[in-house]
């Protein structure tokens, strides 16, 4: 939990000392005291700087152990390597927080690692609280406190407002200013938060929590530390009815490769970051630009999950392009009831009533206007509603404009598309509290984020059945892949139902197992050191008689045994061959960022492919478990689509229950599980899994 005293010390600081500081103009050190100035911070500012004895007419102090006053917040701006013992004399001099702007610390790799390891260690001896390092630095609008040297701060005036930010790219909250204010956004606090060596996202998200001036809380992330305070804290802030709205980078691989080379920080599977942040509660968009234009469409409303919109307009083309693009994101553009457009027309009112809610021209007036948006509003039709303006937002903005504005705020959102260059019905939009959007894919996203927000997930309170066994099954081993054989006996404890088998060690007691389980059969390879049994040939079907299964079987372990000399063979596992109306594949892994996730996808060896799996954090409740039978495209077959037989639902519902309880077992880790395939039965037949694997850390 963040303290006041930190609060206090990050944006209402008495004095600040800036450690660096220069009055040589054009250099970032330069910048800070004049910005401080500028924008009205009324403590004191002490430069400290041993080559000056005046920094712009103020005096300056060689260390920060010279000042008479306990400084509340320094911002130091010397080179790396000076960053150790400048950290030492802060913790001399009590400092209460330390923000570091100097760069090449742990994003720089192994050295700078190293040397921001020693800072910490300076800053633990007195205390000191410290933000960054390589950070741009502290914004806060009221009381003003403006700590960085971002030449954003050369912005004439900066407007007090209710949106925190916090960024982990430190030139990213000029762009927050620049682009929030020219839409008559306004801020309260914000954080360039840097490689978080101390101080983290989660701690100043408690902060602006806290904060009676922020109602909303925006976050641009490169990657998620400190993931069970992060957890918590996102979890709080919905408590609190304060937003929390995520642009995340690592949605393709380049994009996880430059956070890992950018920052020293892992971006996670996307898929699993996404799921999590369904999980608790957190709106992430798709676009920068969304992010900015978010807020107003949540602050004050609450999650009301649906697929539904009204899209009213005034211009043909661009009610046409935010139709298109609302269902590319997935959502229908609904018509009126036929009974809310007689009630239209009855008054004398215009309305081309479809997908499309056309106002027409002669329909453009703010009578119109009004009464359309008044029965979209009240409709039961959709979930949502946009009015897409044309050139009256430029010109006349009292017909659409002054309309809209009188329907903000509530319930039902609803925003405005403005198709023209408007920035003035922009402004008047955003200060009356309704989401403007500047283009058609911002609108689609936005409006799909929210109606697919939802209340954090339950936390589970605890393992739906006794894992001893399953613990004892998964033993002590460290760092390997079980053998199937022994993936099979973890799965069995874990009540999941395992195609009939019997295992072999040598290929005449395969044919006596063959004959128990009965032909036509399947011979698969046993070994630790081979998890993937099908890349190396070690797995044969059809087997149909025993001399088919001992020429196949000795081919198979000489095929092996030349791919991967050093492996060793356990013996063969003799399986039934089972047929089914589906396979699909169930997972359990654990994600480098957000933890135990499960996955489902149509099964095969294709799986991977065709990336149509649905993931949850784990572990998943029933309902959960049948929302992700739902979501992959690839199991409507069995979901009883255009009369095709249906499969058992519930087995694979109770299969993906039980693989998920693995995130309660800690010791020994395992990193993955897998079962695929799981071969589903038609209803009411259950489903068997017929291959696994487990991978222990």
């Amino acid at each position: 939990m963040a303290s006041s005293r930190l609060a206090k010390a990050l944006f209402e600081p008495r004095n600040i000392a800036l450690i660096g500081a220069s009055d040589d103009k054009g250099r970032n050190n330069s910048r800070p005291q004049q910005f401080l100035e500028k924008h009205g911070y009324k403590g004191k500012i002490y430069p400290i700087n041993p080559r000056r004895k005046k920094v712009y007419g103020v005096k300056a102090y060689q260390s920060v152990t010279e000042v008479p006053d306990q400084i509340d917040h320094a911002f130091i701006m010397t080179g790396p390597k000076a960053v150790p013992a400048v950290m030492r004399d802060c913790a001399q001099a009590k400092v209460k927080v330390a923000t570091i702007f100097t760069a090449d610390f742990a994003e720089s790799g192994t050295d700078g690692a190293k040397l921001q390891a020693e800072v910490v260690q300076e800053a633990k001896k007195g205390n000191v609280r410290v933000i960054g390092p390589n950070c741009m630095g502290i914004y806060c609008m009221d009381p003003p406190a403006m700590i960085s040297p971002n030449t954003v701060l050369q912005l004439p005036k900066i407007f007090k407002g209710s949106i925190g930010v916090i960024s982990q790219s430190g030139s990213l909250t000029g762009t927050f200013l620049s682009r929030g204010q020219h839409r008559g956004m306004a801020f309260s606090k914000m954080v360039s938060i840097g490689n978080e060596c101390d101080v983290s996202v989660a701690e100043i998200g408690e902060i602006l929590i806290k904060d009676p001036k922020t109602k909303c809380i925006l976050l641009f992330l490169e990657t998620i530390r400190h993931e069970p305070a992060f957890t918590e804290m996102v979890r709080r802030a919905f408590t609190a009815k304060k937003p929390v709205i995520v642009y995340k980078l690592g949605r393709s691989d380049a994009a996880a490769e430059f956070t890992a080379s950018h920052t020293g920080a892992i971006a996670g599977t996307d898929s699993a970051v996404d799921a999590y942040f369904k999980h608790n509660g957190v709106v992430r968009v798709d676009q920068f630009e969304t992010l900015l234009e978010m807020p107003n469409l949540l602050i004050g409303r609450k999650p009301r999950p649906g697929k539904n919109v009204s899209v009213i307009t005034t211009t043909g083309g661009g009610g046409g392009m935010a139709v298109d693009r609302l269902g590319v994101a997935g959502l229908n553009a609904v018509p009126l009831p036929e009974d809310a457009v007689a009630r239209i027309e009855e008054a004398g009112g215009l309305i081309s009533n479809g997908p499309l809610l056309d106002l027409t021209y002669k329909g453009a007036t703010a009578e119109n206007t009004e009464r359309v948006l008044k029965e979209v509003m009240n409709s039961d039709a959709n979930d949502a509603a946009v009015m897409v303006v044309g050139s009256s937002a430029q010109f006349n903005p009292e017909v659409s404009v002054q309309s809209l504005i009188k329907f903000a705020k509530k319930a039902k959102p609803l925003g405005g598309f403005l198709v023209p260059e408007a920035a003035e019905s922009g402004r008047l939009l955003v200060k009356a509290g309704v989401p403007c959007f500047r283009t058609p894919e911002s609108c689609a996203d936005a409006m799909h984020s929210f109606l697919h927000w939802k209340e954090p997930s339950p936390l589970p309170r605890g393992p739906q059945f006794d894992l001893k066994a399953t613990r004892k099954a998964l033993g002590s081993k460290s760092a390997c892949a079980l053998s199937e054989r022994e993936c099979r006996t973890v799965f069995s404890k874990l009540g999941i139902k395992q195609v009939a088998a019997a295992f072999a060690k040598d290929i005449e007691k395969a044919v006596q197992a063959a004959k128990s389980v009965g032909f036509p059969c399947v011979a698969k390879i046993v070994s630790r050191d081979i998890p993937h049994k099908t890349e190396v040939g070690g797995v044969l079907v059809n087997i149909e008689n025993p001399k088919q299964l001992k020429t196949g079987v000795r081919d198979m372990e000489a095929r092996v045994s030349r791919s991967l000399p050093r492996a060793k063979i356990e013996g063969f596992l003799i399986q039934s061959m089972e047929k089914g109306l589906a396979e699909v594949l169930i997972g359990y892994r654990v994600d480098e960022l957000v933890g135990p996730t499960v996955v489902l996808s149509a099964g095969g060896v294709l799986s991977e492919v065709y990336g149509d799996a649905a993931v949850r954090i784990a572990p998943v409740s029933h309902a959960t478990a049948y929302d992700m039978i739902d979501e992959v495209k690839g199991l409507a077959p069995i979901c009883g689509y255009r009369g095709m037989p249906k499969g058992d639902l519930g087995a694979i519902a109770n299969a993906l229950v039980a693989l998920s309880q693995l995130a309660f077992i800690k010791r020994p880790k395992l990193t993955e599980a897998e079962i695929n395939p799981l071969i589903v039965r038609e209803d009411g037949k259950g489903a068997v899994a017929a291959d696994g694997l487990i991978i222990l850390k």
